[in-house]
Formats: structure tokens, C-alpha cells, sequence
């Protein structure tokens, strides 16, 4: 019996074992739902069914990634190519060797066309091909990062379990039918991609630490701001309001407020020297040094937050190096890569001659 199996890898525990023995001398059957009328038997129900969905789902989390992968592939769809595969490959990599992402992950390529990744069971995590044709890498290692925070903090197993609902959870557990149980526990996960349940406050932590595996990896702090003014443009706000709100709830916090909550992340790596002002300008110790231009590559946005994160990964130390142009034309402080300055924004000698002055009075 399923309900069995899983009682005895957590009969250890006090509490489920108390609930085992309760559950053993009140005989399971089709009808004991309706005879359960006293509140303890209700609540010893609903505590042996969340453990139940619990057990499982965690069990699939940890020991199923072969299948769930397997699985997810067939409904996605697999984008194969060689260039691809090894750019993710490599950035999955580098977020490792911060050694802050402590489970193994499978990260594949689907062939859809939009901006948009999910982590599912057995911690897979899909990229939509769009997403690696859009955004830079500083841009999607985040959005990587993004989804492995959601499998590291069990996001998905939490999610799933609020979408079944107690109810129904002890129905299963009464009806005492190990196959159908473990077919529709699957079934469920299965679908699992396509009616994401992450709550605002779980994207919020993905969103958070998703920046910080990034930038502790040594991706650029202000990728995580561009690549959402990216999809701003691309998407608007991706939140509901009014009457639309309350039919399709919000799970994902305004991309303004996203914008906004990695800029200040970026303003704090800067030890507070590096400003984004209005999503253009940059500032540094509050002076106005540069508003990029727009570039057949990189919205005027996009470039503000790339070359503030540049900027940020400078000051981060405290080391106030001369701001000099490189022999590639490149703007750098000390061995720190700025920019590079297209026609349209202001000269690479003024953007030096600022910054140095900025530097030479914070001494």
C-alpha cells in the first residue's frame, strides 16, 4: 500500500508516527470520509494526506530527474544545437563554482520562440530558444539562476501541493488505491509546466537570489535590471489589475517593480556609488556621468544597467582606479571593462575626464 511505503521512511519521526498508529486502529475505507466527524479524526485525515503529497513530491524532486526530464521534453520539445547547448553548458558552469547551488540540475533548450524559462520537478529547467536569441549572457544568467533558486529553495514542490488542494489530497489517501494514487500524483506533476503556482513571494526570493548567484559568479550586476527592461519592452508590465486580477491572479511582481528591485540590488554591489536614474542615466556618488544611446544590439535602457553593472563591479571593492581608454577603444577603470562609446553618446575622453573627476574628489 502506498500510503504504507511512505509511513515507513518517516516512521522515525514522532509526530508521523503518532499519526501512523492513529490512522492503523481506524480502518481505511471508501466511507470513513463521511464517518470521520470528529475534528481529531479530520485533522488526523489531513495530516497523514499532506504528508502523503509531500512525501511524494519530494521523492519525485530528489530521485526523478531522469523521468521528469524525459517527460518535460516530450511536452516542450527539444531545441538542438551544438553553439547553444555549449553556451549553457558553460554559464551553468560558472554559477557552480560559486559553490552556493548545492543540487544538480538539467538545463535543456525548447524550440519556443518567447522570452521565458520554468524549473519543474526534479529540478529541469527549460530555456526557451527566444530567450538565448534576445538576451546577452550577463542577461540570461540570470534568468538561469532565476529558475535554479526556485529548485533550490523546493518552490515547485510547494507549489504543486497548493495546487491539489487538502480535500482532494484525502480523498486519495482514502480511497487507498496505490496505482491510481501514484497515477494522478504523476499526472499532476506532469502538467505541472503549464500551471505554474509559484506565489509573488517565491519570485521575489527567486528573483534575489537569483541575482546574487549571478553576480557571485562574476556576471555583470546589471544584467538582472536589463534583461527585465528588455522584456518590459518586449511584454509590457505582465501583471493584472482590477477585475483581471482577481480572475488571473498576479504571481509575478510588476517588471517595473523588478526593474527597480534589481537596481537597487546594483546600487548596493556599488557599496551605494553607482545610480540608475529613470532607467537611463547613470550616476555616480549622485553626478550625472553618462545616458547611453541605443544600439542596433541593446535598447538605450538595456546599455544603462550594463555599463552601471560594469561600473558597480568596479566601485565594489572600493578601489577607485583612473578611468583610461584601452587600446580597443574600450572605457576601463583598472583592469575593469566599462564600455564601449558608439556615435551617439558622448565622447570616450569626456566620459573619462568625468569620472575621473568624480574619483579625484571622493579621495
Amino acid at each position: 500500500m502506498l500510503v504504507n511505503k511512505f509511513f515507513k521512511k518517516l516512521i522515525k519521526k514522532p509526530l508521523i508516527l503518532s499519526l501512523t498508529v492513529c490512522l492503523l486502529i481506524m480502518p481505511i475505507t471508501q466511507t470513513k470520509k463521511a464517518e470521520a466527524a470528529t475534528f481529531i479524526e479530520q485533522l488526523l485525515y489531513s495530516a497523514a494526506a499532506v504528508t502523503l503529497i509531500t512525501t511524494y513530491y519530494n521523492n519525485v524532486d530528489n530521485k526523478g530527474q531522469k523521468e521528469s526530464l524525459a517527460s518535460t521534453q516530450k511536452q516542450t520539445g527539444v531545441y538542438e544545437n551544438e553553439e547553444a547547448n555549449q553556451r549553457i553548458q558553460n554559464m551553468e558552469n560558472q554559477l557552480l563554482t560559486t559553490g552556493l547551488i548545492k543540487a544538480k540540475y538539467e538545463i535543456y533548450i525548447n524550440p519556443k520562440p518567447e522570452v521565458n524559462a520554468f524549473c519543474t520537478l526534479g529540478r529541469v529547467i527549460s530555456l526557451n530558444k527566444g530567450t538565448l536569441d534576445t538576451l546577452d549572457d550577463d542577461q540570461l544568467a540570470v534568468i538561469m539562476s532565476h529558475e535554479i533558486a526556485h529548485g533550490e529553495e523546493k518552490h515547485v514542490v510547494t507549489g504543486i501541493k497548493k495546487s491539489i488542494g487538502l480535500g482532494f489530497a484525502v480523498d486519495l489517501l482514502l480511497a487507498n488505491n496505490q496505482n491510481n494514487t501514484v497515477s494522478v500524483l504523476s499526472n499532476i506533476g506532469a502538467n505541472y509546466i503549464n500551471n505554474e503556482m509559484f506565489t509573488m513571494g517565491q519570485e521575489r526570493e527567486a528573483d534575489n537570489l537569483g541575482f546574487d548567484y549571478a553576480t557571485a559568479a562574476g556576471f555583470n550586476p546589471g544584467g538582472a535590471a536589463a534583461s527585465m527592461v528588455k522584456m518590459r519592452s518586449m511584454y509590457g508590465e505582465l501583471h493584472h489589475e482590477g477585475l483581471a486580477k482577481i480572475v488571473d491572479p498576479n504571481n509575478h511582481p510588476k517588471t517595473s517593480d523588478r526593474v527597480n528591485n534589481f537596481s537597487a540590488k546594483l546600487t548596493a554591489y556599488s557599496n551605494n556609488h553607482i545610480k540608475v536614474k529613470d532607467d537611463k542615466t547613470i550616476l555616480i556618488d549622485d553626478k550625472e556621468v553618462i545616458t547611453p544611446a541605443k544600439t542596433d544590439r541593446y535598447l538605450a535602457e538595456e546599455r544603462a544597467y550594463l555599463i552601471a553593472g560594469n561600473l558597480a563591479k568596479a566601485y565594489h571593492n572600493n578601489e577607485l582606479a583612473t578611468a583610461t581608454i584601452g587600446g580597443d577603444g574600450s572605457i576601463y577603470i583598472g583592469s575593469q571593462r566599462i564600455c564601449d562609446i558608439t556615435e551617439n553618446d558622448i565622447s570616450a575622453n569626456e566620459l573619462v575626464n568625468r569620472i575621473n573627476a568624480i574619483n579625484t574628489n571622493s579621495l
